[in-house]
């Protein structure tokens, strides 16, 4: 009985390590670059370099974006990756909703928008770090 109890424990760790190890390999863990078009730019300017910390515990994805023209960082909320779509939403003011595709390359690009409206939709583009060593 210990034995069977001692080998289901085994069982479920290594399924548990198998499964974290898989989700980890989907989203690349590190900094991302990327741009980012504004709801409603101002003086016309169409989007601005943004940068994008991923990362994550216990199988759970967190990305910050840091806005360098801005100096701001933002925090997303509820980050899922499901096959190619990565969704997300922040809110420093009205809560903004993105959904973002997977492309061949690997990087990901989609639609913001705010949830009035008001503001129209914007593009953001995440492009995955180089094979760089970054250790």
């Amino acid at each position: 009985m210990k034995s069977t109890a001692a080998g289901l424990a085994i069982a479920t760790l290594l399924t548990m390590s198998v499964t974290t190890a898989l989700g980890a390999q989907e989203l690349e863990r590190g900094t991302w670059t990327g741009r980012m078009s504004t709801l409603a730019p101002p003086h016309g300017v169409p989007s601005v370099a943004v940068t994008f910390e991923v990362g994550g515990t216990d199988g759970a994805l967190s990305i910050v974006m840091s806005v360098p023209p801005v100096g701001q960082s933002i925090s997303f909320n509820e980050v899922a990756l499901s096959g190619d779509e990565l969704t997300f939403w922040w809110e420093p003011g009205p809560r903004v909703d993105c959904t973002l595709l997977r492309k061949q390359d690997g990087s990901f690009e989609g639609t913001c928008a705010e949830g009035s409206g008001a503001a129209g939709e914007g593009v953001l583009t995440m492009v995955p770090p180089s094979g760089e060593d970054r250790s």
